[in-house]
C-alpha cells in the first residue's frame, strides 16, 4: 500500500523473481543456522542450561506458567516448546538447538510478509537478506535461550494484528483480530520484553486517532474484543506479578534511583550499540561486533528519516512506534546494550536500511531518463547482493571462526566439554571409557551439574558405555585394567587424584584429539600391574572373618560379596598415627556380574567388635554403570577422634544398599559368612 508507482511490467516482473529470490535468502538463513551446529560454540552456557533443565522439569511434570527458581523469573512457553521437541527427538547439543533453529525460520518467512505487506518486495528481500546472515539473528536461532521465540511472536502478532486492521470485511477482521488477540496474550509468556507488544498496539491506536479518527471509529469493537482476549489468557501472569512482584525483571525498576535521568543516555548508547560497539556480553555477542555496521546504519538513519517524514501513513508510523517502544526493555538496564533485552526490535532494525535504499533508489531513478532504468536497477541490485555477500562472509568469520575461540565464550560455553562430547559422539574407538565426574552440591545452587550431567546434555550417543567416577577418591579401571580411556574433562584433572589413586597415572599417556587439550583423554593400560598388585595382597594385606562367624582365621582373597562385587583387597598408608590424623585407606574391588542399581562402601575404625569409633561411608563410583571385569579401587580418610586412646584398633569394610541400609553377605565358598571383614590393625601413638 506504501509503494511508490511503477509500471504494471515492472510489477509482473519482481512478481516473478520475489519468490525464487525469497527462497535462495530463505535457504542461506537455514546454512548459517544449521553449519557447524553442535560445534559453534562446542558447548552451552550457563543460562542454555538452566533452560535445559527447567524443559527437564517439563518433561517430569512440573509444568507452570512461570518458573521463579532463577533471577529473574523465567516465562515457560519456550521450555514447553523445547521439552515438547526433545521428548520426540532425544537430547543432544544439536536437538536441544533445533526449536531455536525452527522458530527463527519461521520467524524470517513471517517477517518478509510482514514487511512485503508494509512496504513492498524490495524492501522485503533486503530485510530478510540482512536478518538471514546478520550476527545477531544467526546468533537467536541458534541458541537456547527462551528469547529467541519472542522475533516469531511479536511479527506474528503484529501481522495479524495488521491483517485485521487492514480487512475490509468484519468476518475476515474479526478472524485476524481474534487470532491477533490469543497472539499478544501467549506473548506474555515467552519473554519479560513482551509487555512493548501491548504497549505498541495501544500507541498505535492512539496515533490513528490523532492522524484518523474516523478511521479508528469503526475499529472500537474490534479493540475492545482484542483486549478482552488478552486479559483472559495473561490472568495467570497477573495473579502471579500480584504475588511476586520485581521478580520477571533482571533488575527491578525500584531498584535504579537515577533512572530517569540516565534514560536518554542509556538510548543514545542503544542506538550506536546498533551500529558501532554492539552487545558486550560474550554471551550473546562478539565483543564489539555492531548488528548493523556504519554503512547500513547511515541506511538505518535515512530509513528513521524517511519514516518520520511520512509519519501519517499507517506503515511508516507502526514502524517508527515499534522501535522506540522495543528499546525501552534494554534502556530500562543499568548495564546496556543487551542483545536479549532488545529483541522486541529485532525484526524492524533490518527494516529501516531497507526503507532508506529504497527510497535512494527512488530518488536516483528520478533523475535516470527511462533508457537507463533496466542499467540502474541491475547496477542496485549488483550493491544489494554485494552488501548482504559481504556481511555474509562477515558473519560467517566472525561466528564460526572467531567468536567460539574467545576465552570467554569457551569459559562460558563449557567448550571444553562440548569438545569432549562431541569426541565422544563421532570417536570410532570401541576401547573402554572411564571419566572424572565429581558431584556437585546443588544446597545453593539448584541448577549445578556435574560432568556427568553437562556430558548428558550435550552428547547424543546416550547408549554409549561409559563408567563415570569421583576422581578426589576413586578411580575406575575398566576390563581388569586392559587398554582403556581415562578422561579427566578439564587439563590436569587427573591431579585432583589423591596420592595413591595418583600413581597409578605414571602408567598413563596422552591420547593426542585435535581440538582436545592435553592430559584430559589418557591412554592406561594396567592389566599386567593390577593383577600383580592383586596377587600381592594374599601376603601383604591380611583380611579376617569378623568375630561373629565365631572363626578366628583370616579369609583367603579375593572374597566375594553379594550382587557379583568381590573385594580383592587393601592397603593402609600408615599403620602407626596419632589421635585426629586420618587413616588412609584404599580398597580395590572387582565386578563378576551384572552389578546392582546402587551401592556404597563402609569403613570403621573400631574401638571393639561392635563400637564404631569413627567411620567414612561412601563410594566413588556409578555402580550401576560398571561392566562385568571392571575393577574400582575407592580412597577412604577415616578420621580419628582427637581424645582416641592409645592402643591398637581394628578395620572393617563392606558395603551396603543406601536405600534400604541392608548390608551386602560375605561369601566363602558360596556361604554366607558375615556382613563385613576385618582388616589390619591401626596403631594409635599418644602425641
Amino acid at each position: 500500500m506504501n509503494q511508490p508507482s511503477s509500471t504494471s511490467h515492472t510489477r509482473r516482473s519482481l512478481e516473478n523473481w520475489y519468490f525464487a529470490v525469497a527462497v535462495l535468502l530463505l535457504i542461506a538463513a537455514a546454512f548459517f543456522r544449521l553449519w557447524h551446529l553442535s560445534t559453534a560454540p562446542p558447548g552451552m552456557s550457563a543460562a542454555e542450561l538452566i533452560n535445559a533443565q527447567i524443559s527437564d522439569q517439563i518433561r517430569q511434570g512440573d509444568i507452570s506458567v512461570i518458573y521463579n527458581q532463577t533471577e529473574p523469573a523465567r516465562e515457560g512457553l519456550y521450555y514447553a516448546i523445547l521439552a515438547t521437541s526433545t521428548s520426540a527427538t532425544g537430547r543432544g547439543l544439536i536437538l536441544w538447538r533445533l526449536p531455536s533453529v525452527w522458530l527463527s525460520m519461521l520467524s524470517l518467512a513471517v517477517t518478509a510478509t510482514l514487511t512485503r505487506r508494509l512496504f513492498g518486495m524490495r524492501v522485503s528481500l533486503m530485510a530478510l537478506g540482512l536478518m538471514s546472515i546478520a550476527f545477531w539473528p544467526v546468533w537467536m536461532g541458534r541458541t537456547v535461550m527462551h528469547v529467541t521465540l519472542m522475533p516469531l511472536m511479536t511479527t506474528l502478532a503484529i501481522y495479524m494484528l495488521l491483517c485485521g486492521y487492514q480487512s475490509r470485511q468484519d468476518m475476515a477482521a474479526g478472524f485476524w483480530f481474534t487470532l491477533g488477540g490469543i497472539m499478544l496474550g501467549l506473548a506474555q509468556y515467552a519473554h519479560v520484553s513482551a509487555w512493548t507488544l501491548l504497549a505498541i498496539s495501544l500507541l498505535f491506536i492512539a496515533y490513528r486517532l490523532l492522524v484518523n479518527r474516523q478511521e479508528m471509529r469503526h475499529r472500537w469493537f474490534d479493540i475492545s474484543y482484542v483486549a478482552l482476549l488478552v486479559l483472559l489468557l495473561t490472568i495467570p501472569l497477573l495473579i502471579y506479578m500480584s504475588q511476586h512482584p520485581g521478580t520477571r525483571e533482571p533488575v527491578p525498576v525500584a531498584e535504579q534511583s537515577q533512572l530517569i535521568a540516565e534514560i536518554p543516555g542509556r538510548v543514545v548508547t542503544l542506538l550506536t550499540g546498533l551500529v558501532l560497539r554492539g552487545d558486550m556480553f560474550p554471551n550473546n555477542n562478539l565483543p564489539g561486533r555492531p548488528v548493523l555496521g556504519p554503512l547500513m546504519g547511515m541506511l538505518m538513519v535515512i530509513g528513521i528519516g524517511v519514516a518520520g517524514a511520512r509519519r501519517r501513513n499507517p506503515a511508516y508510523g507502526l514502524v517508527l512506534i515499534w522501535l522506540v517502544v522495543g528499546l525501552l526493555p534494554a534502556a530500562l538496564l543499568p548495564r546496556s546494550p543487551d542483545f536479549e533485552y532488545m529483541v522486541v526490535i529485532l525484526p524492524v532494525i533490518f527494516m529501516f536500511p531497507a526503507i532508506g535504499l529504497r527510497s535512494i533508489y527512488w530518488w536516483a531513478r528520478e533523475w535516470l531518463s527511462e533508457s537507463r532504468h533496466l542499467a540502474f536497477e541491475l547496477a542496485v541490485a549488483a550493491v544489494i547482493a554485494l552488501v548482504i555477500g559481504s556481511n555474509a562472509a562477515w558473519t560467517y568469520r566472525d561466528y564460526f571462526m572467531r567468536w567460539p575461540e574467545l576465552g570467554d565464550v569457551r569459559l562460558n560455553h563449557k567448550a571444553d566439554l562440548g569438545l569432549l562430547a562431541h569426541y565422544l559422539d563421532t570417536s570410532q574407538d570401541t576401547s573402554p571409557i572411564s571419566i572424572c565426574s565429581t558431584p556437585v552440591d546443588r544446597t545453593n545452587d539448584p541448577f549445578a551439574l556435574s560432568n556427568q550431567d553437562l556430558l548428558s546434555y550435550f552428547m547424543h550417543r546416550h547408549n554409549l558405555p561409559i563408567r563415570y567416577f569421583d576422581c578426589d577418591q576413586s578411580l575406575v579401571l575398566a576390563r581388569g585394567g586392559e587398554s582403556q580411556r581415562l578422561i579427566f574433562p578439564l587439563e590436569h584433572y587427573y591431579d585432583h587424584l589423591p596420592g595413591p589413586l595418583l600413581a597409578w597415572m605414571r602408567y598413563a599417556g596422552n591420547e593426542h584429539v585435535p581440538g582436545i587439550r592435553p592430559d584430559v583423554i589418557m591412554r592406561i593400560d594396567v592389566s599386567k600391574e593390577i593383577a600383580d598388585v592383586a596377587g600381592s595382597f594374599m601376603t601383604t594385606a591380611p583380611a579376617a572373618w569378623a568375630p561373629e562367624t565365631g572363626e578366628s582365621r583370616l579369609a583367603p582373597l579375593p572374597v566375594p560379596f553379594g550382587h557379583n562385587v568381590t573385594f580383592l583387597g587393601y592397603t593402609v598408608r600408615d599403620l602407626s598415627i596419632r589421635p585426629g590424623d586420618y587413616v588412609e585407606l584404599m580398597t580395590y574391588w572387582r565386578l563378576d556380574g551384572p552389578p546392582p542399581s546402587e551401592l556404597t562402601m563402609f569403613a570403621h575404625m573400631l574401638g571393639n567388635p561392635v563400637v564404631v569409633l569413627a567411620q567414612n561411608d561412601n563410594l566413588g563410583v556409578n555402580i550401576n554403570q560398571l561392566q562385568v571385569r571392571d575393577i574400582f579401587i575407592q580412597y577412604s580418610l577415616i578420621q580419628t577422634p582427637v581424645g582416641t586412646t592409645p592402643g591398637r584398633y581394628p578395620l572393617s569394610v563392606g558395603l551396603y544398599l543406601p536405600g534400604s541400609g541392608t548390608r551386602l553377605q560375605v561369601f566363602e565358598n558360596g556361604q554366607a559368612r558375615s556382613d563385613r571383614l576385618f582388616l589390619e590393625h591401626v596403631m594409635i601413638e599418644p602425641r
